[in-house]
């Protein structure tokens, strides 16, 4: 393959490869002043590594990273649209975690919670298989 027919080859491919957004991180002059706290297992949350690996998939499968709502969305869906709406409720089964995203009892989007739970449930295998989604 000639050169330049190669590098065309690999720009069209390149937009075939998963793009993401960087991580924001904050500039120095903020994080200067950032202490972290003393690290105790009694002080934190633990989530182990396959219910951590659960987790991720499940977030992945139920709203994938660069996910948007629609042009002119109403702000119910805008709402539901964003991750920070929702709670992830997480439990151990066999071989497998449970996992299951609810929004935030405060911030339901406008929703009566005895109408409809727009969250999702997921069994994920320690494999890192959707199992199944509800």
């Amino acid at each position: 393959m000639k050169p330049v027919g190669f590098i065309i080859l690999m720009s069209f491919m390149s937009g075939c490869m998963y793009l993401r957004s960087k991580t924001p991180v904050a500039p120095p002059e903020v994080s200067a002043g950032i202490q972290f706290p003393e690290w105790t297992k009694e002080a934190s949350t633990t989530v182990d590594g396959t219910q951590l690996k659960a987790l991720q998939l499940a977030m992945e499968d139920f709203l994938p990273p660069g996910t948007k709502p629609p042009k002119n969305a109403d702000a119910m869906t805008q709402c539901l649209y964003r991750i920070e709406t929702y709670d992830a409720w997480l439990q151990r089964g066999e071989k497998m975690t449970f996992v299951h995203f609810t929004p935030r009892e405060q911030e339901r989007c406008g929703l009566r919670p005895e109408v409809m739970d727009p969250g999702a449930s997921y069994a994920i295998s320690d494999d890192g298989v959707i199992l199944k989604r509800d």
